[in-house]
């Protein structure tokens, strides 16, 4: 997918690992004082997912946050799934991969860098077996 800007997006259907891919650059321009391992978006903070839906390139991907009554209810929704079922979805891995990999049980802490290392070396990863 071409990114020109953050407002202009064209057109393309990027796969799981692109997906991934533009996450790990994502997170990275996060301040770490906005990232939170524990709940998907609240009280100033989100997860790395909750961020990534409120971004021009995931929306075109169709990564949305749900409507709820309040920011601190919302989580993510992809083709008609939420939560971790919706990332594994949308990044097409498994919801315990997905949980693994961005979730607060994972022992990571929310440090955008050190989260996107973890984005990159899954990659590394799948790319190897």
């Amino acid at each position: 997918m071409l990114l020109r800007s953050r407002s202009h997006v064209d057109a393309h259907v990027a796969t799981g690992r692109e997906r991934l891919r533009m996450l790990a650059d994502f997170v990275e321009m996060l301040p770490a004082e906005r990232l939170s391992l524990t709940r998907w978006f609240g009280f100033g903070k989100g997860c790395a997912v909750a961020w990534a839906a409120t971004d021009p390139w995931f929306r075109a991907q169709g990564l949305r946050l749900e409507a709820a009554e309040s920011v601190a209810g919302c989580r993510p929704e992809y083709r008609q799934r939420t939560d971790w079922a919706a990332v594994a979805c949308f990044f097409e891995i498994t919801p315990a991969e997905a949980q693994m990999l961005l979730g607060g049980a994972s022992g990571l802490r929310p440090d955008p860098a050190e989260l996107a290392r973890r984005i990159r070396g899954f990659l590394a990863e799948r790319a190897a077996a």
